[in-house]
């Protein structure tokens, strides 16, 4: 098993037992729509081991990531959803299927890369890794160069990158002050302003369309529930409960849900049965929240880690299948996952990765272009793909240009031209 534990994996399996009452304080949020809890099962207790969060000199070479560290079960919060979440029967003929246009990004050999984030024009990616020191900074990498920048470099575990909408900022969780807190600073480096500065562990940051606000995830100490919660970055002291939920995701359009209201999407487990996680999304305008809305569920996987496409139409995510092998599993890795695509008003969905890789964690970028985090290559790298086909698939339509990625960045072609793919690989690895 990898150093790093794939945060996504974790997030969807140790955060599915969330349990506890809504506070009285969320009571007062006005609007339509209230989201229940994750419910945590009432059966099976974590190994004694998985208890304790290990200090960082004794992290040091041991299983655990910076999402280990944030998920740790606070006075045995969590129970073990692992074996208790998940449905036992897998999808058949997932492994008879193959991905020809993935394009290798990163090539980490020593620990991995994760939690991408793609620039509007798809130019750079911005992620998290612990390539360099057992403790997760943030980096920025120009897709098609070897090239590299640190943009973080702390002790503490920096981890969960959003870029802002104009590209110049770039929100993120760290533990440096000794708990999990959201930060913001310049995408050409310098100081890190703290936005979130409670007790309580805050994470997974999400710009709105305008730059001005940030919906991000917070374990709140009074329910032991994920929440979802909405901060004006100019004014970090203003803040909001919108709903129960994980992973959320602002819509990068603006005013695409109900009377101009915008959506945001995230993760919610069933309250009842193997509690396997579903996609939401849910409405949120000037303070107040409404049309509560499924999007996918199944008995036969659990989707994580969803992402908007830049129009909004279309949403991106992980589907981890739940072969029955899990139920002797002792850790909290899947054997594989695949990435779909689907309209966010319903309808068939398309399969974009498969075979025995464990694929997570999509972002959309420009050009019908997504990265993704895959051990494909035997470590959590960072690789991307061209979805004209799968986008002509569901649709009926093929985009009139594509973007390929060569040893000289990323580029725009014209449908059916003629542009080979190529890995960057002539000015040497990462």
């Amino acid at each position: 098993m990898n150093a790093l534990h794939t945060a996504a994996t974790i997030l969807a399996f140790s955060a599915a037992a969330v349990s506890g009452c809504q506070s009285s304080d969320h009571a007062a949020l006005t609007g339509p729509a209230t989201i229940e809890a994750d419910p945590r099962p009432a059966h099976a207790t974590l190994k004694p081991e998985q208890h304790a969060t290990p200090s960082r000199a004794e992290s040091v070479g041991t299983r655990w990531s910076s999402v280990d560290i944030a998920f740790e079960p606070p006075s045995s919060t969590y129970d073990n959803a692992l074996l208790n979440s998940l449905p036992f029967d897998a999808e058949s003929g997932i492994s008879d299927r193959h991905t020809p246009n993935a394009t290798q990004v990163t090539y980490t050999f020593d620990g991995a890369d994760f939690d991408p984030t793609i620039s509007a024009d798809g130019s750079f990616v911005v992620y998290a890794s612990t390539q360099h020191r057992p403790t997760p900074d943030i980096y920025i990498k120009r897709v098609g160069s070897s090239v590299l920048t640190q943009l973080t470099n702390d002790p503490a575990s920096d981890a969960m990158p959003a870029l802002s909408p104009d590209g110049s900022r770039v929100a993120f969780c760290s533990d440096r002050a000794g708990n999990w807190d959201i930060y913001v600073m310049p995408v050409s480096g310098g100081h890190a302003v703290q936005i979130t500065t409670d007790s309580s562990s805050e994470l997974h940051p999400s710009w709105s369309p305008d730059g001005s606000r940030i919906v991000f995830g917070r374990l709140g100490q009074t329910s032991n529930r994920w929440e979802m919660w909405v901060v004006d970055v100019s004014n970090p002291a203003v803040s909001e409960f919108i709903g129960n939920g994980m992973f959320p995701q602002w819509c990068p359009t603006a005013s695409t849900g109900e009377l101009g209201a915008d959506r945001i999407l995230f993760q919610r487990s069933r309250e009842r049965g193997d509690r396997a996680f579903g996609l939401w999304t849910i409405d949120y305008r000037d303070g107040r929240v409404g049309n509560l809305t499924q999007i996918i569920a199944s008995p036969l996987a659990a989707f994580i880690n969803a992402s908007w496409s830049p129009d909004g139409a279309h949403v991106v995510f992980a589907s981890v299948p739940t072969p029955s092998s899990w139920n002797r599993a002792s850790g909290t890795r899947p054997p594989k996952s695949e990435l779909w695509m689907m309209p966010v008003t319903g309808g068939s969905r398309v399969a974009l990765t498969s075979g025995d890789a464990v694929d997570l964690m999509p972002t959309w970028g420009p050009d019908n272009r997504i990265y993704f985090i895959s051990d494909r290559s035997g470590a959590d790298n960072i690789w991307s793909m061209d979805l004209s086909a799968a986008i002509l698939a569901a649709t009926g339509f093929e985009p009139e240009t594509r973007s390929v990625i060569t040893g000289h960045g990323v580029r725009t072609v014209t449908t059916g031209q003629d542009q080979p793919f190529a890995n960057v690989q002539q000015d040497g690895h990462d």
